[in-house]
């Protein structure tokens, strides 16, 4: 669950940007992105949640045993759309995070992140659009375009953003801290895959 927590948490810092920049056009930013029309509808389930949570902990525990045992051994996870986003749900339905709806679609080669807050005085809603790559062994995450309703955002806005998602990608990460270097992350329709190896200490 921590994976999740962690997506909340970077999205969470994008409110953050989002407020500041609300102050300059609060009438552009309650329009609704156009690209959320155009976003695939994910049916939702709470086995979909047992599945990606049996995913992770399984991932895990295998990264761990490689580790203790010293060996390096090759590990892949891939999430769908299906469990990220019933995942997603499940959490916002706890109310830990200030936004009503999230609706997230693995494209080929790109994610779309749709996102309505639930601030009462500004009910702004976002799309981010970006891709996941690797950097020395870690993920990493690079912002195509961030779309806050119809608010023009400056040019380094979105540099600013993917700054803030790493952070907070290194800070969640769940294999952080474990002997892992990932190799490669590929965004697919439907669903993203992470491949790599444990690593060992010569």
């Amino acid at each position: 669950m921590k994976i999740l927590q962690g997506f909340l948490m970077v999205m969470g810092g994008l409110a953050i940007l989002a407020v500041v920049a609300l102050i300059t056009g609060y009438v552009l930013a309650l329009l609704t992105p156009d690209m959320r029309a155009s976003m695939r509808p994910v049916v939702l389930s709470s086995e979909a949640v047992d599945t990606f949570n049996g995913k992770l902990d399984g991932l895990k525990k295998e990264v761990l045993s490689a580790n203790t045992a010293n060996v390096q051994r090759n590990i892949s996870l891939t999430v769908t759309e299906e469990e990220i986003n019933s995942v997603l749900v499940m959490m916002l339905a706890e109310g830990t995070f200030p936004a009503k709806e999230m609706l997230v679609n693995f494209n080929d080669g790109f994610l779309l992140v749709y996102t309505a807050w639930s601030f009462p005085a500004l009910p702004a809603k976002s799309v981010l659009m970006g891709t996941m790559s690797t950097e020395n062994g870690k993920p990493k995450f690079i912002i195509m375009d961030f779309m806050l309703g119809k608010l023009p955002l400056p040019g380094n806005f979105d540099s600013s953003v993917e700054n803030l998602l790493n952070v907070l990608i290194k800070l969640n990460a769940p294999l952080e801290g474990m002997k892992v270097n990932i190799k490669d992350i590929t965004v697919s329709d439907g669903q993203i895959k992470i491949t790599g190896a444990t690593t060992t200490t010569k």
